[in-house]
């Protein structure tokens, strides 16, 4: 009877070390920093593979006469999204007058000025720490200039990004497309 119990005693010992073993590990916890840089990468993802998911002969579609083209929802997110990083950045904005709503207008051109968009702002999220993330920026032209975190900034070019891939995914959707999101 000892043997038994000494048995089952070994074995709910062995189960509970088994057991312990395998509890998930408490997460760390999210930054500021970590939080924003993990939800550009997803807008990112989304944006370039809705770019090139979305045949060349959808780029002049828009689902009424009041709303964008597909090529000119790109364009207009991505000169906001240049103006975001060039106030988190500094300097002159690369995009400033070049009007890609009204110029982009082929899949080709789409998906370039989407990469190099990205491209530019990817530094701005990659060097991101926390205390750069509170740090006061100017934004604006005199005299509407304001400060704003650099955080304001980053998570409004997230923001904008995500309002307008939603636009995106209901186009996508009109034409039987599966938007990336939903096919991951």
């Amino acid at each position: 009877m000892k043997s038994i119990i000494t048995s089952a005693a070994i074995a709910l010992a062995v189960g509970a070390v088994s057991i312990s073993a395998q509890a998930p590990q408490p997460r760390p916890p999210q930054t500021l920093s970590a939080y924003l840089q993990g939800q550009y990468a997803n807008i990112k993802t989304n944006l370039i593979r809705t770019a090139e998911k979305i045949p060349a002969e959808h780029f002049s579609f828009r689902p009424t006469p009041e709303v964008r083209t597909v090529a000119e929802l790109f364009g207009h997110t991505m000169e906001a999204q240049y103006s975001y990083c060039s106030n988190v950045k500094g300097g002159v904005n690369p995009a400033a007058g070049k009007q890609f709503e009204k110029t982009v207008t082929d899949k080709a051109g789409v998906e370039q000025m989407v990469k190099d968009a990205f491209a530019y702002c990817d530094d701005a999220y990659a060097s991101l720490t926390d205390a750069k993330a509170i740090e006061l920026i100017t934004i604006g032209v005199a005299p509407n200039q304001r400060q704003a975190s650099r955080a304001n900034q980053l998570a409004q070019l997230i923001v904008h990004g995500n309002e307008h891939y939603g636009n995106l995914v209901t186009y996508m959707r009109i034409k039987g497309i599966v938007p990336p999101s939903s096919a991951q």
